[in-house]
């Protein structure tokens, strides 16, 4: 298996199963959806392996981000690629599908917690309020909106790498 690239981020602090991590800018491929999160993988892989207006084929990075937004009565779903870091925004062809969203992010901070297999609801959650209370006992401000980070493709069995983020309030 090719090696692919892992969204770059240093590590400022560690504690317990926690990291606080700073991310450096990068740029993002989304796509949101409401009440159908099925399709979000198909639409974004669609994007990179040529569905855009230049034909143009993107590398495969990871993580792959997945956040639900469960605020309102129709839950939506947002899952995001990190695009390779040799591109600009200028540089990347332009989705043709409109849901597709190109964005760069900014600086920012990220406490963080791994596990490891099959993500599923449960486990999603069990490391969710793990991260919560490890932050709430440390007295570390975060939006409460939990980021799953997945690292690797469906077809691989052993040694997954999941994570869950949740962003640092200064």
């Amino acid at each position: 298996m090719a090696q692919i690239e892992e969204q770059k981020y240093k590590i400022l602090e560690t504690f317990e199963d926690v990291q606080i991590r700073e991310y450096e800018p990068v740029i993002y491929a989304s796509v949101t959806t409401v009440n159908n999160s099925s399709s979000l993988f198909n639409i974004l892989a669609g994007y990179i392996f040529g569905a855009n207006e230049d034909n143009q084929k993107i590398a495969m990075t990871a993580p792959v981000h997945m956040q639900a937004d469960k605020s309102n009565d129709n839950q939506s779903t947002t899952m995001k690629f990190v695009m390779p870091s040799k591109y600009s925004l200028d540089e990347l062809s332009k989705p043709t599908d409109p849901r597709i969203v190109m964005e760069k992010s900014e600086v920012k901070r990220f406490a963080a917690i791994s596990y490891s297999g099959y993500n599923n609801d449960s486990k999603f959650n069990l490391y969710s309020l793990k991260l919560r209370e490890i932050l709430d006992n440390n007295k570390i401000s975060y939006i409460n909106k939990p980021i799953y980070l997945g690292y690797d493709a469906p077809y691989k069995f052993w040694n997954r790498k999941n994570e869950v983020i949740f962003e640092i309030i200064d």
